[in-house]
């Protein structure tokens, strides 16, 4: 790749593309009329044209005092050209000037000298010359010309802003340039795309963010369980509260004592005949759920408290007696009858209940195998991983002017806000709608040249390329 500091000029005519697609004739003899009028003056002033796009010329010059006198003898020769000519017929140029470096690659150019060129051109009048503060203090006092400052203005999808000079039209007094129609109008204007590259994957690409999103759903999942257990966690009886649930059957099925048989005249009739008509080797887990749904039911109905006769009958220890007595003062009937049960149904059923933490360490591993199963955690975190991770493709126009024209068009379409520049690279924005389409975050983007940088989630960016293709002459 050559790079050399050096002087700069871009020429473009005016309306060009408005004229083509009216009077494909008269474009074409525009593009004769130019080429014998100003490649001979470019070359007098040794210059050398890197980049013919069209109508438009990149033309390089070691001397920045070359430049620009032969900026002004190419819209005085034009001046006398038009002279005689119908407006129609006028050829009228524009051209920037700047001082920069140029990255020369194969036909492509970059550099900040090519970007800055660019973008002055359209800022000059037709007929007319606009400069950049570097080109001007170079030349302002080894050349006689008159230009006016402007002052600082910025430049589209360059990041600094840059102070501009300019030297009035040349020939074009009467020439009225036409109002510009809409931005898709402005649009139809062609262009052609010279290559789309795939470039190597930014910091968070698939696989890191793979890595990441991973983990961090599963973490998601264990902590929306855990929540919800500390949401609906009550005194009722779990599942792994059940320590041994043939024992528990079988002291229902011949109680030992009054307090036992007590609990069991208190369940459903159904649930009775069930326990009773239940062979121990044929108990299953959806059985011992029947029967613990309905002893839950006496505990939160406050069925079981130790104001019962027959309850009091039961062998509590002293200790015991005295928790009983704090949960009545409490007020908390369900966990009285938690505890009275625990102690009743001893080698069946957990003393205690549960803490949430307990009970979420417990159910954990049968939650997330659960879940593993399930297609749907796939896809969503499938959507996930598409929607967080970056990737970049670089895309090269043939023509420098349809990089700013085609990606703030497109970029706008697809919903972002107007980019902020910030680490040498333009941010474009998503709007609240376009987090909801696309589940989109922050698109980054820079220019060189003909090229653009995109950076973005996948979706947005394969979005993006399919646009550029589809639009494309």
């Amino acid at each position: 790749m050559e790079r050399k500091l050096t002087a700069i000029m871009f020429t473009d005519i005016v309306g060009y593309s408005k004229i083509m697609s009216t009077n494909e004739k008269r474009g074409l003899e525009l593009l004769d009329s130019q080429s014998e009028l100003v490649l001979p003056i470019i070359q007098n002033f040794n210059g050398k044209i890197l980049k013919k796009m069209g109508d438009a010329f990149f033309v390089d010059f070691s001397s920045s005092i070359n430049a620009i006198e032969c900026a002004v003898e190419i819209q005085k020769v034009l001046k006398e050209f038009n002279t005689s000519k119908d407006l129609e017929k006028k050829l009228l140029l524009r051209i920037g000037l700047h001082i920069g470096d140029v990255f020369i690659k194969d036909d492509d150019l970059f550099g900040e000298g090519i970007n800055v060129a660019a973008r002055l051109e359209p800022l000059a009048e037709p007929g007319g010359i606009c400069m950049s503060q570097a080109f001007y203090d170079s030349v302002k006092v080894k050349s006689d010309f008159s230009a006016v400052r402007i002052g600082d203005v910025s430049l589209k999808n360059i990041l600094s802003k840059y102070t501009i000079y300019k030297i009035s039209s040349f020939y074009a007094e009467d020439y009225v340039e036409p109002l510009g129609g809409s931005e898709i109008d402005e649009f139809q204007i062609n262009y052609k795309i010279k290559s789309i590259n795939k470039l190597p994957p930014p910091s968070r690409g698939i696989l890191e963010t793979s890595f990441i999103m991973i983990p961090a759903y599963l973490a998601l999942i264990l902590i929306s369980m855990f929540l919800t257990f500390r949401v609906l966690d009550d005194d009722r009886i779990g599942k792994q509260e059940i320590t041994n649930p043939q024992k528990l059957i079988q002291e229902l099925k011949k109680p030992k004592n009054k307090t036992t048989s007590y609990v069991k005249t208190l369940l459903y009739d159904d649930t009775i005949n069930l326990i009773d008509s239940l062979a121990l080797e044929s108990i299953s887990d959806s059985l011992v759920r029947i029967i613990r749904k309905d002893i839950n039911r006496l505990i939160l109905n406050g069925d079981i408290n130790y104001n019962d006769e027959l309850i009091q009958s039961f062998g509590f220890s002293n200790k015991f007696k005295e928790e009983i007595k704090t949960y009545q003062l409490a007020n908390e009937p369900s966990l009285e009858g938690r505890m009275i049960i625990g102690q009743i149904f001893q080698g069946s059923i957990k003393e205690k209940p549960d803490s949430v933490f307990e009970t979420f360490i417990t159910a954990a591993p049968s939650v997330i195998l659960e879940n593993i199963k399930s297609p749907v955690h796939y896809i969503v975190l499938i959507l996930s991983i598409l929607t967080y991770a970056l990737t970049s493709i670089k895309i090269t126009f043939e023509d420098i002017r349809d990089v700013d024209k085609v990606l703030g068009y497109f970029v706008s379409q697809m919903g972002f806000k107007k980019p902020i520049h910030l680490d040498k690279q333009l941010i474009y924005k998503p709007t609240l709608l376009q987090v909801f389409l696309w589940g989109s975050s922050k698109l980054r983007a820079r220019v060189d040249g003909n090229s653009v940088y995109l950076i973005g989630n996948i979706a947005i960016i394969k979005k993006l390329e399919k646009m550029f293709k589809s639009y494309e002459v």
